[in-house]
């Protein structure tokens, strides 16, 4: 009931323009796009043993592979992770989910150093710039690796626009795509195999002016970006699901916002 009471306060505050298109279908500006990926372009490696950590990031800024100890937790079959985003004022969706297609984006600019990827594309339309920033903390002897995902939402249009942002994953711990036990916090959201491992997203934005979440769907597939919560897992669930973080928040004209999550095992 909470929970309900959250995701009512967070449709309540967004404005009338936002209440009204929000009972009308979200748009996608053009069909999947034959760029989407789920090549690896660059894998991070550290740790050994139980702490052995691996995760890949496509040129378009998805992570298509993670595993710990050996165990996969994203690259099994259908692979889907990326990035969403529903622009609120004009009710268009935009995403990247990897093997779902990525047909809202332009070409991406990719540069790698160190233990950091960067990644910049603009919509089709012009409106928006995300910068993807994808750090590797290396695994230690004490705990797995993880991978920190910064995006900056920049408004490139002139007026102020609201806006919904999202990180999602598709997880199917130690490569069981039967089901996972799932659950979720106000903060972190996980799939796990029972009596093994599994793989958690937790949020790192902690802005006043920001609408945030944390959940697990009951369904593998992607959210729509306009109507994320349509697939909102009860407490627990198992089966075949995944984890979002979802945040909303008005970006003014030729501002950036800036949301951070983290991807670690369990």
């Amino acid at each position: 009931m909470f929970r309900k009471s959250v995701l009512l306060m967070l449709v309540l505050t967004l404005s009338s323009l936002v209440l009204a298109q929000s009972q009308s279908q979200p748009q996608v500006v053009e069909p999947p796009s034959p760029d989407s990926t789920t090549a690896c372009d660059v894998t991070f490696s550290s740790g050994t043993g139980t702490n052995a950590t691996q995760f890949c990031v496509t040129v378009n800024g998805n992570i298509s592979q993670f595993s710990v100890a050996g165990g996969e937790m994203i690259a099994v079959s259908t692979i889907l992770e990326g990035y969403g985003v529903c622009d609120l004022t004009g009710n268009v969706a935009y995403y990247d989910w990897a093997d779902f297609g990525s047909g809202t984006w332009g070409s991406p600019t990719f540069t790698h150093s160190g233990n950091v990827v960067t990644v910049t594309r603009t919509t089709t339309d012009s409106l928006w710039q995300l910068k993807q920033t994808i750090t590797n903390v290396a695994a230690t002897a004490s705990a797995p690796g993880s991978a920190k995902v910064s995006m900056a939402l920049k408004n490139l249009s002139g007026t102020s626009r609201n806006a919904y942002i999202m990180r999602y994953a598709d997880v199917d711990a130690d490569s069981d795509q039967s089901g996972n036990d799932f659950d979720f916090t106000g903060q972190t959201a996980f799939g796990l195999e029972p009596s093994n491992r599994g793989l958690s997203s937790s949020n790192n934005t902690f802005n006043n002016s920001f609408g945030q979440d944390t959940f697990a769907q009951n369904v593998a597939a992607p959210p729509n970006p306009c109507a994320p919560f349509t697939n909102f897992a009860s407490h627990p669930f198992h089966g075949d699901g995944s984890i979002v973080q979802f945040w909303s928040m008005t970006v003014p004209h030729n501002a950036t916002k800036t949301v951070v999550s983290t991807y670690k095992p369990i």
